[in-house]
């Protein structure tokens, strides 16, 4: 059982019978044997036969992958032809899926939630940049200038460039901070300061207009591993996700009355099935349960919110045609959606 990429799960062929489960943490032993052999029971019932021993044959490796990450919740797709897992930093509630399709919405959730940020540390005398996301970092830009020496012990402070800071320090310094700026402000990303008190209040002096700034803290990175800091900024995975829902909302006012935003699924689903969604917004722990075809653009919504039987998450359903046809996802909290909508598009001009 290996790890499975998201591709291999939207462009599998949905005419074959597949498995997915979900495990929320943390996972006890007894309750796992008997949610596996509730499945195995399911399977036998529906005569998925081949499906309940490729269960039974990977009893055993979703222990020891279980094992491996005892605190995360987890992903788990079975098929004649695919047989794999995922691990999911956000948490999931525990239930498995018997169909003709993988049920990727919780991977989706888990994918673009996890947004991309710098982080900006400002040692002695140098700067390191980092990007990445809350699954991988890596250095992008390192910047030397002449070391600062000062006592740590006493207020540092420089009001005509002399004294205790260099002045080809303070020029360093005023200089990457712009060149940061120019960057945020191209991209709109958010931006993690640290580093020795000292020399980060100089930064952050000509980092003047800090809008992207999430937080910032006194903590030198340097010396530490990309591994070590990006443990250090999972903390700030929720500011990270409120600065692009932000950001995200002021776009959607200002195409509030416009035609190319829409909020009424019947209009999205026909968007969605011609290929004209650029972007579509679904919200997080929203299941919206019913039938749709993409080949005639009809669908049906169950009148309760339990599933029946041979129903789809629509919302699911729409994320996945939307990626197979070139458009992006984003996910935001339900409370920024308009009264009485589940979902928005933003429809090519």
């Amino acid at each position: 059982m290996k790890p499975v990429k998201l591709n291999q799960l939207l462009f599998h062929p949905k005419n074959i019978s597949t498995l997915s489960f979900f495990l929320s943490t943390p996972v006890i032993q007894s309750e796992l044997d008997a949610f596996i052999e509730d499945m195995h029971v399911q399977l036998s019932l529906r005569g998925k036969q081949a499906l309940a021993k490729i269960l039974s044959k990977n009893k055993v490796t979703i222990k020891k992958i279980l094992k491996n990450h005892p605190e995360k919740a987890h992903g788990f797709f079975l098929s004649e032809n695919v047989q794999g897992y995922i691990v999911l930093e956000a948490q999931v509630e525990t239930y498995c899926l018997i169909g003709n399709n993988f049920h990727v919405r919780p991977v989706l959730e888990e994918i673009f939630v996890n947004l991309e940020y710098l982080v900006v540390n400002v040692s002695l005398y140098d700067i390191n940049v980092y990007r990445g996301d809350f699954h991988h970092l890596e250095i992008i830009q390192h910047y030397e200038f002449e070391e600062l020496s000062i006592d740590l012990k006493s207020r540092l402070f420089s009001p005509n460039h002399v004294g205790l800071v260099p002045y080809r320090s303070i020029l360093a310094l005023k200089s990457i901070a712009h060149k940061i700026m120019e960057l945020t402000e191209y991209e709109s990303i958010p931006v993690i300061v640290t580093g020795l008190e000292e020399t980060k209040g100089i930064f952050l002096k000509y980092f003047n207009q800090s809008s992207g700034v999430i937080a910032h803290f006194q903590d030198d990175f340097y010396e530490k591993t990309c591994v070590q800091i990006l443990e250090r900024c999972k903390q700030f995975k929720y500011s990270v996700i409120d600065y692009y829902s932000v950001k995200f909302k002021e776009k959607l006012k200002k195409m509030l009355k416009s035609k190319r935003l829409l909020s009424t699924l019947g209009e999205i689903v026909e968007a969605t099935r011609n290929g004209n969604v650029i972007q579509l917004v679904i919200p997080t722990e929203r299941r919206l349960f019913g039938k749709i075809s993409f080949e005639t653009g009809e669908f049906e919504l169950d009148q309760k919110t339990n599933k029946k039987s041979g129903s789809v998450d629509i919302l699911n359903e729409l994320a996945e045609e939307v990626i197979r046809k070139g458009g992006k996802i984003q996910i935001l909290a339900p409370h920024f959606f308009p009264q009485d909508s589940f979902v928005l598009a933003i429809v090519r001009g």
